[in-house]
């Protein structure tokens, strides 16, 4: 691993957007500590685990209740909407892109 020792950047984490956040948290963390062992890379173990997809407090206290390893949360579409009065909200993900050296947006 010595070229990830000596990259031009530091990991700083991961993000988990889908699947069983309380189950692969815990898998990454395992997976994380392993590493970190194996290739004698501090601080590795301790990686910070995000989770988004649509997260909500319901979803946090039960992600809470299973157990996991999650440091963060990304709560977007339900910081800015009010589904208790049935306002709406669509959830699309918009990628700036570049064709041909002219930016694009792309979804």
């Amino acid at each position: 691993m010595t070229w990830f020792k000596n990259a031009r950047y530091k990991a700083i984490g991961i993000r988990l957007d889908s699947g069983d956040l309380a189950y692969l948290s815990c898998v990454i963390r395992k997976l994380f500590c392993s590493i970190e062992k194996e290739f004698g890379l501090p601080g590795f173990g301790k990686m910070s685990i995000t989770a988004s997809n649509d997260l909500n407090g319901e979803t946090i206290d039960a992600l809470n209740k299973q157990g996991h390893q999650i440091d963060a949360y990304g709560i977007g579409t339900y910081l800015v909407t009010c589904y208790a009065h049935a306002q709406a909200a669509l959830g699309v993900v918009f990628k700036l892109v570049e064709i041909n050296n002219k930016p694009r947006i792309g979804n």
